[in-house]
């Protein structure tokens, strides 16, 4: 969690909330499928999946590193010994399930591969000349509503938040604050109608005769 914690908001940054928590489901799911598959002891966990965000960083890293320039050798230096170090000391002990680890990793780099972000330079007309963008064409792009996830659970977190603060406060208000310490007096009501009757006349139309 630690690797996650440092590589995690970078990736994030990079590829967008929706395609980081596909990459990062499909990663896990990928090292749980292997460590079923090959491991003798297969594992359930989440370090798969963490293996999966470092290798789809080191795949943005290495195909758009005309954009990173020497800050990116350096980060991609760095993710690649975290990822060896942490497969050699799978390897040495044996209650590490490296398969788990070596399959989130394909699954994190494959992801990365299809769907990661493939920066380019395009040129846009302005009024003041040509000017220059920069451009996400990945191989294939997640539909809409998978990349919009999670957007819209965080816009329902904060509705849900803002809704339990108001209903905390409407706790704290007294039941019924204008029945407080109120004296019930019952007076008697004389109440006297009035009925003016109006004549009920019937106005017939004057048609006009014929001779």
């Amino acid at each position: 969690m630690f690797s996650l914690n440092n590589v995690g908001p970078m990736t994030e940054q990079a590829y967008g909330s929706g395609r980081f928590l596909a990459s990062y489901l499909v990663a896990g799911a990928s090292g749980n499928l292997l460590s079923a598959i090959k491991s003798p002891n297969p594992a359930l966990g989440a370090s798969g999946a963490v293996f999966g965000v470092m290798a789809s960083l080191l795949v943005f890293l290495g195909r758009n590193d005309w954009v990173m320039g020497s800050q990116g050798e350096a980060y991609r230096s760095a993710v690649t010994q975290t990822l060896l170090i942490n497969l050699v000391m799978g390897a040495v002990n044996p209650m590490v399930d490296n398969w788990g680890h070596i399959g989130g990793a394909i699954g994190g780099a494959t992801m990365a591969w299809y769907f990661g972000p493939r920066l380019y330079i395009a040129e846009v007309p302005l009024p003041e000349g040509v000017g220059r963008v920069i451009v996400d064409k990945p191989l294939v792009r997640l539909p809409y509503f998978i990349e919009s996830i999670p957007t819209k659970v965080s816009k329902g977190v904060r509705r849900l938040t803002r809704r339990i603060k108001i209903w905390g406060h409407i706790a704290d208000l007294p039941d019924k604050p204008w029945r407080k310490n109120r004296q019930h007096q019952h007076h008697k009501i004389d109440y006297k109608r009035r009925q003016q009757i109006a004549p009920n006349r019937s106005i017939k139309p004057m048609l006009p005769s014929d001779e």
